[in-house]
């Protein structure tokens, strides 16, 4: 029994490390090879005698994994949520035990099916593993809105599974990634097992198991020298980011205002003669619109007369009868049409984020909200599937903020007439931390999913440019009061993926299940 329990403590100790060394294989670390260490570790230790001890493998795994992936959290919590450290400390802690609910659940279904699928066999780690992750990760990015962070195969995007992005999107990246590590748990496994028992020889399995990862590897680079869109080259544009850098602390002030107002005007100002579009952060006027109509009218006329077109992240205050809707919007002043409340020509935000911008549950979770004092969280979303912002001829498929994370939103707002992605965030929220990267991370890969050029406008950094190749072009430092301008021509053909979606990963699940059905037929 004592000698169980020092087992099971070293096993938890180790799937501890093994969940928490995954955080230096996204940026801005971007050590690649950890993610598969990480996913393999957990692979191999989830196979336990019963489901309570892969339970615990499997929350611990993800206690690792959380805790050193998102504890930039508590800077949002702390600073701006104005809570004690206590209080700080026990909302995070709260957030990340939640969070490793779902690692958790894997590890149980896994022990569940040993029946159905032996511990270490080539089902098990290749084909059941890896359909029950993907499982388990839609559950955690779609409960109470979701929170889609930290998915395992945005590490590949400088890694062998990169080519994939552009065929089959993030979610088909996340499966083959679970696959390949469920190859290496298999030839690692057997490959001890066989060294111990003398005058074995590495079954068939071992064989084609290697193969297996060398054509997966192969086909990514291969897919990666493909070009699946073009530059038009017969138009350009000149486009300037605006990156006003108000700290957080003072974004909602109504003293600080005024000099948020002067602070983006004045950087327009320096801008206008050279641009044909200048693209202000998320929410950089912090009152409603209906407040400010004086000012936008006024920057819409300079903007026209300057032949510039402007676009405001801005929030918007519908009243209805009794009631009222507050909007996450970005409106576009300058442009053909005379600025008049309220236009047409906006995006609203339509995926929001817990307890930042509206309290999933409200019933029962309106105190921590309360708790929280976060200004804005009592928003309405905007539609799912809205029309492109047209900006000066061009048009561009938009989102907000963490919408950037979500490929399936961008999809279903891509049209083939879509010239840029367009992105504006405000990542003050995460401080001076590691969170501003990870979601840096994750906007790259929706550049390569659909071979557009992707502009990144945010409040104080990482403010960038990022080519149809997903790689980062032109960059502003954090945390200064700044521009970045370029001169961008837009894409034209389709990726596979921006023409069928998830489509294809869909029927690769479908696959797998099918397989481990017949297999067990037989």
């Amino acid at each position: 029994m004592i000698k169980m329990a020092n087992s099971l403590l070293i096993q938890l100790i180790v799937s501890l490390l093994l969940g928490g060394i995954a955080v230096f294989s996204y940026s801005p670390f971007d050590i690649w090879p950890l993610a598969f260490i990480s996913f393999i570790g957990l692979l191999l230790l989830a196979n336990q005698p019963s489901s309570k001890r892969a339970a615990l493998i499997g929350f611990v795994w993800g206690i690792g994994y959380f805790v050193s992936g998102v504890h930039w959290v508590y800077v949002s919590i702390k600073q701006y949520g104005e809570l004690t450290t206590v209080l700080s400390l026990v909302v995070l802690s709260l957030l990340i035990a939640y969070l490793s609910l779902y690692p958790m659940l894997f590890a149980i279904l896994l022990r569940l099916c040993h029946k159905i699928c032996p511990a270490y066999s080539f089902k098990q780690l290749i084909i059941l593993a890896p359909l029950l992750w993907q499982i388990t990760e839609f559950l955690r990015g779609t409960l109470l809105n979701g929170f889609a962070w930290l998915q395992l195969g945005y590490t590949q995007l400088n890694a062998p599974l990169n080519g994939l992005f552009p065929v089959i999107g993030i979610n088909g990246v996340n499966l083959f990634f679970s696959i390949c590590s469920g190859l290496f748990a298999y030839l690692i496994y057997h490959g001890i097992k066989y060294r111990k028992a003398v005058g074995h020889r590495p079954k068939l399995h071992n064989f084609s198991a290697t193969c297996a990862i060398l054509v997966i590897f192969f086909a990514s680079f291969w897919l990666n020298k493909i070009h699946w869109t073009q530059i038009d080259t017969t138009r350009q544009t000149t486009i300037t980011l605006a990156q006003g850098n108000i700290a957080q602390s003072l974004r909602w002030d109504s003293q600080q205002l005024d000099n948020t107002l002067n602070t983006y005007r004045s950087l327009t100002e320096q801008n206008m003669k050279s641009s044909d579009i200048v693209i202000w952060s998320e929410a950089a006027i912090t009152d409603f619109e209906v407040n400010q109509q004086a000012y936008l009218i006024a920057l819409d006329r300079y903007a026209s007369a300057n032949n510039t077109a402007v676009a405001v992240g801005i929030i918007d205050l519908e009243r209805q009868f009794n009631d009222y809707q507050i909007y996450n919007v970005l409106i576009v002043l300058g442009d053909n049409v005379p600025y008049q409340y309220p236009t047409r020509n906006r995006y609203l935000k339509h995926h929001l984020v817990p307890f930042g911008e509206y309290t999933p549950l409200e019933s029962l979770l309106k105190p921590i909200a309360n708790l929280l004092s976060v200004p804005m969280s009592s928003m309405t979303e905007g539609p799912a599937i809205q029309k492109p912002l047209e900006i000066k001829g061009f048009k561009f498929t938009t989102v907000i903020c963490y919408e950037v994370i979500l490929s399936n939103l961008v999809w279903q707002n891509f049209g083939t007439d879509t010239d840029f992605l367009l992105t504006v965030s405000n990542d003050a929220w995460f401080g001076d931390t590691i969170g501003p990267w990870q979601h840096l991370q994750m906007a790259r890969a929706r550049a390569l999913e659909f071979g557009r050029t992707l502009l990144r406008s945010t409040n104080n950094g990482i403010t960038v440019v990022i080519n149809p190749q997903g790689t980062i072009i032109k960059q502003i430092p954090q945390f200064e009061t700044t521009t970045l301008t370029t001169t961008v021509n837009p894409s034209i053909g389709l990726t596979p993926y921006a023409k069928w979606g998830n489509y294809p990963y869909y029927f690769a699940l479908m696959v797998l299940a099918i397989i481990i059905i017949l297999r067990r037929k037989h």
